[in-house]
């Protein structure tokens, strides 16, 4: 009986100091990250986005523990042929989303339209990373009107049948053990193996030495974001069956770009079933690239983009 008590004791030791180590991890991750962009209020909740260059209108979207600075490199170039605005997903980067509010691919479509018609936004081109992807499609699903074209970025297409690498940690289906997790364990295990982790991510390539500060990468680390991408996580199968079997309704230009290794989450069966649903859709392989050629990879998802929009432009070196 005593050493039940022992180690009931020890455990409660150790979930308060990860409690703590969280809190002062949150904290440095707040004062390190400003929001950059502007907020708009969204169905009671704040939705962030930046706002750069000039042209036809063309809306990034992130994908899973991700944020708007992740785009940071490819904005820069895209910014220089169109009105680019790259936006934080409910319940990611600096956006909100109330623990109440569905984390569902349909809740999410219907924000970010929402937000479109708050900025007087009538369509948009769209371009969608890993589960950003998913959005954009749910997007021309829901406004077919509004999406000149959908341009997927090693996206999520089709339910997953394995674990998508280390994110498969995100799957975290009871909300109050994901809300323990997330407020204790998560940074500490996250920060100590963080670097194994998104070196997986970006395998075979390298990480980007200001991954985490310019692109946003360490903002990951904020237990905010861990549980609210845990929501994603759970809710994105669910949300894919719901959507998946009607991608042939879809009207607008589809193009779908991948890293040919990449190690989250499988080209063959991502591409193959948009090639099926949809016969005239583009699609285009990245020799030797894994999953964040958004980052790695930023002359080549520009030139697609624009292939995609159809759109004569030329990346232009720095």
């Amino acid at each position: 009986m005593v050493i039940i008590y022992i180690v009931v004791a020890f455990a409660f030791c150790l979930l308060l100091a990860s409690w703590f180590f969280t809190q002062h991890i949150d904290k440095k991750i707040e004062k390190s990250f400003r929001p950059p962009g502007q907020f708009s209020n969204v169905q009671q909740e704040k939705i962030h986005y930046t706002k750069q260059g000039d042209g036809p209108t063309l809306i990034l979207i992130h994908g899973l523990s991700g944020n708007a600075l992740n785009f940071t490199a490819l904005a820069n170039q895209l910014a220089k042929h169109y009105t680019v605005y790259s936006i934080d997903r409910p319940g990611s980067g600096f956006s909100t989303r109330h623990r109440n509010t569905s984390a569902d691919f349909n809740v999410q479509s219907a924000a970010i339209l929402d937000w479109m018609s708050q900025l007087n936004i009538h369509e948009a081109f769209v371009a969608g990373h890993s589960m950003g992807g998913a959005i954009a499609l749910r997007m021309a699903l829901d406004a077919p009107d509004r999406i000149k074209s959908i341009s997927l970025l090693c996206p999520l297409t089709v339910p997953l049948t394995k674990g998508p690498g280390p994110l498969s940690v995100l799957y975290i289906p009871y909300q109050g053990l994901r809300s323990i997790i997330s407020s204790t364990l998560a940074a500490p295990l996250r920060i100590f193996l963080g670097k194994k982790q998104v070196a997986q991510i970006f395998f075979p390539e390298r990480v980007p030495s200001n991954f985490g500060s310019e692109s946003g990468g360490a903002l990951a680390l904020h237990s905010e974001s861990f549980y609210q991408a845990s929501c994603d996580m759970v809710a994105s199968t669910e949300s894919l069956y719901k959507q998946f079997e009607h991608y042939d309704k879809i009207s607008c230009p589809v193009g779908i770009l991948y890293g040919e290794q990449d190690a989250i989450l499988s080209p063959d069966a991502h591409m193959s079933y948009i090639a099926a649903s949809l016969p005239n859709s583009m699609a285009e392989v990245i020799p030797n690239a894994g999953h964040m050629i958004i980052n790695t990879q930023p002359e080549a998802c520009f030139n697609f983009i624009n292939k995609v929009n159809g759109v004569n432009a030329q990346s232009k070196r720095s």
